[in-house]
């Protein structure tokens, strides 16, 4: 079996000093005043060449570290770790950039201290700069840039060097959605090209979507490697413990939520027509209720409700102000029910969406209570095309 990257008794530990002057009072003579961090434990894995591996592990497990040292960013205390091929590292996707030099010059520079020839970058120059999508940004100097546009140019370089082995770690949150779709499009790609991919993300969702094995790692110590079904679920029976243990721990105290349940929860969602019947079908002009039940666990100075309504293309039709006054609601502890009524509905024939979402509007806290929920338009006579239709008049002389 070929392999891409082989791990053997990899540790890393690091020499924690109570200040700077302990450092360099055991510099000069020779005593050992630190505590001792061990980041990874003896760890030994192969990874064969083509698969997509999602590293697993809470904050401060040795995730983070383990990719530095298989990228060379840092080095082992011991242990070996064999590479095979050309690798490209997302962990800090603006590293290496030169504030005053252009976009274009900071693409050279970076491909450079990743070991990428003048004369390769240049056949990719234009790939980088249709992916970065910054326009004349791209010769401007790089000191002028957002956090986010320097992010989406070293991601850039990054994906566009033709790597056998990508290091992502945490990178899905760069730029907007397109953007987004646009890097997990290319991951895609690399995947179907049989690349290696080491894989960080702390969304289950997103690990178990994309990659094909899991490699756990605890407290420094590897706990399980194979194919992801079975890694993921003795991490996430883990997690689950560790929660229970937390709820042990203070019985008497007020407990932190957990998740979202534990502070505001939503129940019988239904849409309603003008008869008040359940249904997902309404006629060109109909009222539509939106009614659901939803219960406070932990009280909610400001509860807002906020909606969204988009066509089949998910192109947005309307959104609902979300920070109006006029759409607060009931945030005391206990039970509740909200009936929002959409009157004189003017949508052209056709299927449409529905989002929604209860939040706290001093805080990102939100729980939704519909998810591009698809309702239909119907009207008995031919109106118009389009989206909406128009009331008007009009004279002839």
């Amino acid at each position: 079996m070929d392999y891409a990257i082989r791990i053997k008794n990899l540790t890393k530990a690091y020499k924690i000093y109570s200040s700077p002057l302990r450092r360099v009072f055991d510099s000069i003579f020779h005593t050992k005043g630190y505590n001792k961090f061990v980041a990874l434990d003896d760890i030994t894995v192969d990874i064969p060449k083509g698969e997509v591996v999602g590293i697993l592990g809470k904050n401060g497990s040795g995730k983070s570290t383990l990719l530095k040292i298989i990228t060379g960013v840092a080095k082992q205390t011991s242990g070996e770790v064999v590479t095979e091929g050309k690798i490209s590292a997302m962990l800090e996707l603006t590293s290496g950039f030169d504030p005053e030099l252009t976009g274009i010059e900071n693409i050279y520079l970076k491909a450079l201290s990743m070991g990428i020839s003048k004369a390769e970058i240049t056949k990719r120059l234009d790939d980088i700069k249709k992916f970065a999508d910054i326009g004349d940004y791209i010769n401007r100097p790089v000191r002028t840039y957002s956090s986010g546009m320097k992010s989406r140019l070293g991601f850039a370089v990054s994906v566009n060097v033709d790597p056998d082995i990508l290091v992502v770690d945490e990178v899905l949150a760069v730029g907007d959605d397109i953007f987004r779709l646009k890097c997990i499009e290319k991951m895609k790609q690399f995947r179907r090209e049989g690349k290696t991919i080491l894989f960080v993300s702390h969304s289950l969702f997103t690990v178990k979507a994309f990659c094909t094995k899991g490699l756990w790692i605890n407290e420094g110590k590897m706990m399980d490697y194979g194919d992801l079904g079975p890694v993921v679920l003795k991490y996430e029976d883990y997690l689950k413990k560790e929660k229970a243990k937390l709820t042990e721990q203070t019985p008497n105290e007020e407990q932190l939520p957990q998740e979202k349940k534990d502070i505001l929860q939503v129940s019988k969602f239904a849409m309603l027509n003008s008869g008040g019947e359940k249904t997902t079908e309404f006629k060109h002009g109909e009222e539509i209720k939106i009614k659901f039940d939803y219960e406070v666990k932990r009280p909610i100075d400001k509860l807002n409700f906020g909606f969204t309504l988009r066509d089949a293309e998910e192109r947005l039709i309307f959104m609902s102000d979300k920070q109006s006054p006029d759409n607060l609601i009931d945030g005391t502890v206990g039970k509740h029910s909200l009936e929002i009524t959409v009157n004189g509905l003017n949508l052209l024939s056709g299927t449409y969406m529905l989002s929604g979402e209860l939040w706290d509007n001093e805080s990102t806290f939100f729980v939704g209570f519909s998810n591009k929920r698809k309702f239909t338009v119907s009207q008995d006579n031919y109106i118009g095309s389009g989206i909406v239709s128009f009331p008007y008049t009009f004279t002839n002389k």
